[in-house]
């Protein structure tokens, strides 16, 4: 088990060894493409995910888990190729298709995977550091890559770093190709799809502590929609080359990485998580100043965490036969409130600027703080990783 849970480790260096999320905005905005252009083209990853990502997830728990991530890797590398030779927001818009095609087959299908090879040695309790580490690597590639990123665009042009990335895609596919699929949800009873997407709906629907989650991880979504496609805009207004917008990205992925490293150790501390998500971007809306970047690289940190526990009591509160299914389930209706809330800050950056949509994501993190705290009341065991319920019988 140890060799495969190896792989996943680089296959998740590879998968975040993308050398263009650094300087992305910057890039699109030489193209021609403004804040509400790029509010656009992120809608259209969103909405890709929102169609598919339950298909996807249904796929990955009843076909090949396997397969689904060897597919990522490859929409992946044709995304960057489109992206890379795009000269407007059209042709930029068809690689953001195969950039959702990307994002769905990854989102749960790793976490589903590590925790069914634990399963299989008996090793579950481990799921949250095993992930964590996952997740940071994941986030270290994209912090090497975010290194690079802006001294690559800087000598070789914008382009360039879109087309390197097609190595990695390439590399990690190999990988995948060796990895062995885990036989535990296999074996586990098969449900047709619609049965399926059923059962995963109910469960989050009758367990209390689910349908919590639900609304934390959809509201963290919409936050998360702010840093990874606006907050290159936002730096922009303190900074101005791309060597320190790459570099500040990488302070980015690397944050996100340590988050998720000391998840496992805050499992008692959800509560607090939630907080130190909302409080920084209150905080950052009376604060215009290059120190409102510490600010946002801290509750990165915080998010980071939170995320990572938020799936992991999902994870413990479901069977593997549905379990790829109800975390996609999840997901879905945290991009169904990402699209609209991408275009709302698109327009805040266009016809404001960056702090009053700094002050537009803090009235979505206290929304969420405010809920999880009125919610959580009536949840005995939210801040206990101890206590798990499991899926009701249909």
């Amino acid at each position: 088990m140890r060799d495969q849970i190896h792989k996943i480790y680089l296959s998740n260096f590879l998968t975040g060894l993308v050398f263009w999320y650094g300087i992305e905005k910057l890039f699109m905005r030489s193209i021609g493409i403004d804040a509400v252009g790029i509010g656009l083209a992120t809608a259209v990853f969103l909405v890709i995910h929102l169609v598919l990502d339950i298909p996807f997830g249904i796929l990955a728990d009843k076909w090949s888990r396997k397969g689904v991530l060897i597919f990522s890797a490859v929409a992946l590398g044709v995304s960057s190729a489109i992206l890379g030779a795009s000269h407007s927001l059209l042709m930029y818009a068809v690689g953001e298709v195969f950039y959702g095609l990307y994002i769905v087959s990854t989102i749960g299908t790793y976490n589903a995977v590590i925790y069914d090879l634990l399963h299989e040695d008996k090793k579950t309790a481990e799921y949250s550091k095993v992930s964590g580490r996952a997740y940071a690597l994941f986030l270290g590639g994209a912090g090497v890559a975010n290194v690079g990123s802006g001294f690559l665009a800087q000598h070789q042009g914008y382009r360039f770093t879109y087309f390197i990335t097609i190595i990695s895609c390439v590399l990690n596919a190999l990988v995948l190709l060796t990895l062995r699929e885990p036989k535990f949800h296999k074996a586990e009873n098969k449900e047709r799809m619609l049965r399926q997407l059923k059962t995963a709906t109910v469960a989050i629907g009758k367990i209390k502590l689910l349908r919590a989650l639900t609304v934390v991880m959809a509201l963290l979504s919409a936050v998360d929609i702010f840093q990874s496609e606006f907050g290159q805009l936002y730096a922009g207004r303190y900074f101005s080359s791309a060597e320190i917008i790459g570099l500040f990205w990488a302070m980015f992925a690397f944050a996100w990485s340590f988050g998720s490293l000391i998840a496992h150790r805050l499992r008692a501390r959800l509560h607090i998580l939630v907080v130190l998500s909302a409080v920084p971007f209150v905080a950052m809306s009376f604060i215009d100043n290059w120190f409102s970047l510490v600010l946002f690289v801290v509750q990165v940190v915080a998010g980071a965490a939170l995320y990572n526990q938020v799936e992991t009591r999902i994870q413990e509160n479901t069977p593997s036969a549905v379990r790829a299914s109800i975390l996609s389930v999840v997901s879905s209706l945290g991009t169904a409130l990402s699209v609209p809330v991408g275009f709302l800050f698109g327009w805040a950056f266009r016809d404001y600027n960056g702090l009053f949509a700094v002050r537009v994501v803090a009235v979505i993190a206290v929304a969420m703080l405010l809920f999880w705290l009125l919610a959580s009341r009536g949840v005995p065991h939210a801040n206990d990783p101890t206590v798990a319920e499991t899926v009701p019988e249909l």
